[in-house]
């Protein structure tokens, strides 16, 4: 027999869910759980089950919202802000104020991924930006691309609910390992969009009654309006709530493993616990370090093609060009996650990695020679795309109930993406775009300081952790949240 062993992030003693009643998705007793051999090997199993089914699905979708939130770059460079006769100060509100949309679909998707379930609310976000998507071709002015953009950003917000979807599936353990293959997607999508517009541009420049960035719209779209309908059917409920392609054992396990993550099954949304998720000063932490990186982010992909061009890339090279640059940071992002598993760290590794970042945003900007400020661009992307996932890592192993982790998650991205929407106007001065690195550069720096705050907060905070009395050992992770005496805040 094999004690479950905790990690910083989890409870030091662990529920145990009686099996008679675990598989209804009732808990009756609180005690330590200890799984034999047996149910040992069947939860290997289970998690091989759901990285192989529930994983790969998410990190397609993940994949299709990056990839039709940023194709509007290749857009740019395949003649779609002449075609609409956009300046470059209007085209930065197209690309910018998609990120209103954004914001606004956080909260309705949080609420709604609960009420609804995952498969309704995600599949059909995925088919509704892909119907946008498909919109883009057909808008003729500056402004009607903005108005469809917004659309877009809204399902895309929606969507962003997806992250609190896995938490529900993953030990504390294990999601920064996944996490990172959730989010290199990102960059992949980048990689994707690269190729897809090269070879429209390659094959499609003379083909009516088409423009080149009109069959980019077109391709990517009904990719995504595919996979949404797909995913509608393919993507099982909440570990409370399965009701198809899970035995009695895997749903008891799941249970247990959901549980073990510091989740309640059944716990709705509670208000009155909603004002308390904000009383550690450590999500304003996650909330500034996701917006210096959203926006620098936000930039790259949106501009980089762009930015490439400047450096005397012709337009259909400036594509092919991309590819790279994303690849590399799609490795970055899983081998950085998967180290910050390991460690159980996420503060040094954000410490680390913006700094890195900040010098290939310096190579970029300060550089005269064209191969230097390429090679700048790959030190700056592989630095920043893994700490998307690293922070949103670290807010999930600190928070420790649903409706505090719901909460917290929403607000961190609204005023992460609120930020960078104002942000990302800057970058209107073509094509060096020095005020918006500028600003990019000076937010990066931040990182740095954040995070080693945020370490120092979590020193402080697990040092005054006082013995527990014995009310407050009757009491459950859900109601006491981080002030539970057996909760420890990870580092």
């Amino acid at each position: 027999m094999e004690r479950l062993k905790p990690t910083p992030g989890e409870m030091t003693t662990v529920d145990k869910i009686e099996v008679e009643n675990a598989s209804s998705g009732v808990i009756t007793s609180r005690t330590n759980v200890v799984l034999s051999d047996k149910d040992q090997k069947k939860a290997r199993r289970l998690r091989w089950k759901i990285d192989l089914w529930i994983l790969p699905i998410m990190t397609i979708i993940y994949l299709l919202a990056a990839m039709d939130r940023s194709d509007i770059g290749n857009a740019q460079v395949a003649g779609m802000q002449k075609a609409i006769g956009a300046t470059d100060s209007q085209w930065s509100k197209v690309v910018s104020l998609f990120y209103v949309g954004f914001v606004l679909g956080h909260v309705p998707g949080v609420f709604a991924l609960r009420k609804l379930g995952p498969p309704v609310v995600l599949g059909a976000a995925v088919a509704a930006w892909g119907v946008m998507v498909t919109l883009l071709m057909e808008v003729e002015t500056w402004s009607q691309a903005v108005g469809v953009r917004i659309c877009i950003g809204f399902a895309e917000g929606i969507s962003h609910a997806g992250p609190l979807y896995l938490s529900l599936w993953y030990t504390r353990k294990e999601l920064g390992t996944r996490g990172g293959i959730f989010y290199s997607a990102s960059s992949l999508a980048g990689a994707f969009n690269g190729l897809i517009a090269y070879g429209i541009v390659k094959t499609y420049s003379h083909h009516p009654p088409f423009a080149p960035w009109q069959w980019i719209f077109l391709i990517e779209g009904c990719v995504s309006i595919g996979f949404g309908l797909f995913a509608l059917g393919a993507l099982p409920g909440a570990p409370d709530k399965l009701s198809w392609g899970f035995t009695a054992d895997e749903k008891r396990l799941a249970l247990i493993r959901t549980q073990r993550a510091n989740n309640t099954p059944h716990e709705r949304i509670r208000w009155k616990s909603v004002v308390g998720a904000f009383k550690s000063p450590m999500w304003v932490v996650y909330t500034l370090i996701l917006a210096c990186t959203q926006v620098a982010l936000g930039g790259l992909s949106s501009f980089l093609p762009a930015i490439l061009k400047g450096l005397g890339y012709s337009s259909v090279h400036a594509q092919l060009m991309t590819v790279p640059i994303y690849s590399v940071s799609a490795v970055s992002t899983v081998v950085c996650s998967y180290f910050s598993d390991k460690t159980q760290l996420r503060g040094p590794w954000l410490v680390g990695l913006s700094s890195f970042s900040l010098v290939g945003y310096i190579m970029v900007l300060a550089s005269h020679n064209n191969h230097v400020r390429y090679g700048g661009l790959f030190l700056a992307a592989a630095g920043q795309y893994p700490i998307v996932v690293i922070v949103l890592t670290w807010l999930a192993v600190n928070i420790p109930n649903f409706t505090h982790r719901a909460t917290i998650s929403a607000t961190t991205n609204i005023l992460a993406q609120a930020i960078t929407t104002a942000v990302l106007t800057t970058f209107d001065d073509p094509p060096y775009y020095h005020k918006g690195l500028s600003v990019v550069i000076g937010l990066t720096c931040c990182s740095p300081v954040l995070s080693s705050f945020g370490m120092w907060y979590v020193r402080w905070f697990n040092s005054r952790k006082q013995p527990a009395t014995e009310q407050q050992r009757g009491m459950t992770l859900a109601e006491l949240g981080e002030d539970h005496p057996d909760f420890f805040l990870q580092m």
